[in-house]
């Protein structure tokens, strides 16, 4: 960096999990860095997604432990929901984060410049911030990672009364009585898993004719069950053609092979997917190819102007197969590979196909790999072996053992996925990951231990089956 001067090597426009990690590994390859954040460092995921979505999801699920205690021998009274104090306990998990974070930025010597900032030439980003404008220039390259938001309907917005999106419901003052849920993907199905442990009736409209689309179909399948026992009721197959508000909160109006129906509740939630936040930001001046908004990369991050990289949510990667999903994890990756590929480095590409992936409602979904649809898709010859959470003891410990383990690998082949649908399924999906990255046989997994009683033992046994030399299947 010049002296006196607003020069660095590298300019990272946005401070989410994407930049900051670019960051990170910049300074530690050597490189001076500025980072431009225009509102909190940690973006979408510290502030208004991860963290503070399973910070509830944490809390929920304590609601039913305590409800279901007598199955345990435990008598207690119905719990009483203190909904400010949840509040707390989340944002005391989001600010320890946040504090540790903005320390890490600052002992790394970071300059963190806060403004909206926008690209006026491939390696010149201008920042409006609150003592005027400021510019800076990269001699390296730019990083891009602006992040995502929340999408509406096309006919009615999200104002954080009768219509909310994931940020409204994240600081919401109360649980409503009801909801409708548009969307039962990832983030409607963990928020309808809060609603409904706090006590709200909940119903969730999906367009397609499941539930959790990305999933393995029998995970899919198995998961809507689970979520039915619990209460919550699904409309699958439907388009939502209209919404408006009303005296008992909000009429959805789906529509199903031309029947026509109004769904009531208190409340809706939107959650339709999240859109890159590219608008603005210059990227249409400087002649940055965009397409339905994303930034078009190639596998090392570059977009269509030399010395102009982008990641995080906000991009299109053709190479990723159509497997890139705006996760915090692939964000992490994202970030360090950048920042290797400009420092000179040769970094191996993402292998976006084993991806873990979860599903934070109850229970939880988590997968990794391929799914039995997609490998035979793929030309594959595929063989797969179940096996449920209800035959294993640490399982049965845990409160019933719902949901199992499904592995698919290639016949006469290595595992290709693996895909939980039950308790815990966040803590065990690691081990998969390793499997499918390593391309692992089921006779050379066999010989693996898993420690008894563990939740892993059923990732174990469809190794073992798979492998013929089943234990206890």
């Amino acid at each position: 960096m010049a002296e006196g001067s607003d020069s660095f090597d590298v300019v990272i426009l946005g401070g989410g999990n994407a930049g900051y990690s670019a960051a990170f590994r910049l300074v530690g390859l050597g490189l001076s860095v500025a980072m431009i954040e225009k509102d909190k460092v940690g973006g979408t995921c510290l502030h208004r997604g991860c963290i503070p979505t399973k910070a509830l999801l944490h809390a929920a699920d304590l609601v039913d432990e305590i409800r279901h205690s007598s199955d345990f021998g435990i008598m207690v009274q119905e719990p009483q929901v203190d909904w400010a104090k949840v509040q707390t306990f989340k944002e005391s998990v989001v600010g320890r984060m946040y504090k540790g974070l903005s320390g890490l930025v600052a002992r790394r010597k970071i300059e963190l410049v806060e403004g909206e900032g926008r690209l006026t030439e491939p390696r010149t980003v201008q920042v409006r911030t609150d003592d005027g404008e400021r510019t800076l220039r990269a001699e390296k390259a730019v990083i891009v990672a602006p992040g995502s938001f929340p999408r509406d309907l096309p006919f009615i917005e999200a104002d954080g009364e009768t219509v909310h999106n994931s940020n409204h419901a994240l600081v919401a003052e109360d649980i409503p009585s009801s909801v409708v849920i548009v969307g039962g993907n990832y983030i409607g199905l963990e928020f309808a898993s809060v609603y409904r442990s706090f006590g709200a009736e909940v119903t969730v409209v999906e367009m397609l004719d499941r539930i959790a689309p990305a999933e393995d179909s029998d995970i899919s399948e198995a998961l809507a069950k689970l979520l039915q026992r619990r209460g919550i009721n699904f409309k699958l197959g439907v388009s939502v053609t209209g919404a408006k508000p009303s005296d008992h909160g909000v009429d959805v109006e789906i529509e199903k092979d031309g029947n026509k129906e109004v769904v009531t509740a208190e409340r809706m939630f939107v959650a339709i997917g999240r859109a890159p936040r590219t608008d603005n930001i210059g990227l249409e001046e400087v002649g940055i190819k965009t397409d339905k908004g994303y930034i078009v990369v190639d596998a090392n991050f570059r977009t269509s102007v030399d010395g102009v990289f982008a990641i995080g949510d906000a991009v299109h990667v053709p190479d990723a197969e159509g497997l890139h999903p705006q996760l915090a994890h692939v964000a992490f990756i994202e970030g360090m590979k950048v920042a290797e590929r400009i420092a000179g480095q040769d970094p191996t590409p993402v292998d976006y196909r084993n991806i873990p992936h979860v599903i934070y409602c109850q229970p939880e979904v988590a997968a990794v790999g391929l799914t039995e649809q997609r490998a035979k898709d793929m030309g594959m010859q595929v063989e797969t072996k179940r096996y449920p959470f209800s035959a294993n003891a640490r399982a049965l410990m845990l409160g019933g053992g719902q949901g199992f383990v499904k592995t698919v690998a290639e016949k006469d082949g290595a595992v290709v996925g693996v895909h939980v649908v039950g308790p815990r399924a966040s803590d065990i999906i690691t081990e998969a990951q390793l499997v499918t990255s390593w391309e692992a046989y089921p006779s050379e997994l066999a010989e693996l231990m898993h420690p008894h009683p563990t939740l892993s033992e059923v990732i174990g046994e469809t190794f073992l089956e798979l492998a013929g030399k089943p234990l206890h299947g």
